[in-house]
């Protein structure tokens, strides 16, 4: 059941990444084609692309952590002995929990206290930091399962 579960919250994360991209490049070219080839330029194509990429970075969060794909420098584990690297890998990863935890509670706060509105787009700016948190709260849960994992001695390469 766990594996199903695993296999579908991949599914929607990444579909959400692969959506936020498309429409950030799609964005980009909508913006680039208006403003050089019909010398009409679109206000609202740059504040999407902004928010967009800030919802790609986000969103993508998740999949890398999932994937143990984040850049690190681990040329002091290297020089550990083997049977102390998963202890301070998970070191790392209580530490990157209390990170993302603080991370969330603060995109919380600034969700409920931003009344502002976009500049250019009619939607209220606590929308981008709703995507924000969801980022968050899904790289929180699956920091949460690789660690999980390691404690259980789930081989981490095994993870899709």
């Amino acid at each position: 059941m766990l594996g199903i579960a695993r296999k579908l919250t991949s599914l929607i994360e990444e579909s959400c990444l692969l959506a936020a991209f498309w429409a950030l490049g799609i964005a980009v070219f909508a913006q680039f084609f208006f403003r050089y080839f019909l010398n009409m330029p679109l206000g609202w194509t740059e504040e999407l692309a902004r928010y967009l990429m800030i919802s790609v970075a986000f969103l993508g969060l998740p999949v890398v952590t999932r994937r143990g794909e984040h850049i690190a420098i681990d040329m002091f584990v290297e020089m550990l002995p083997e049977p102390a690297r998963p202890w301070l890998e998970s070191i790392a990863e209580l530490i990157q929990l209390a990170i993302i935890g603080t991370l969330a509670w603060q995109a919380w706060a600034l969700a409920q206290l931003s009344g502002q509105q976009m500049s250019a787009i009619p939607l209220p700016k606590s929308v981008i930091y709703y995507i924000v948190l969801t980022g968050l709260l899904l790289n929180l849960a699956a920091t949460l399962l690789r660690l999980s994992d390691r404690l259980r001695g789930v081989s981490q390469e095994a993870r899709p």
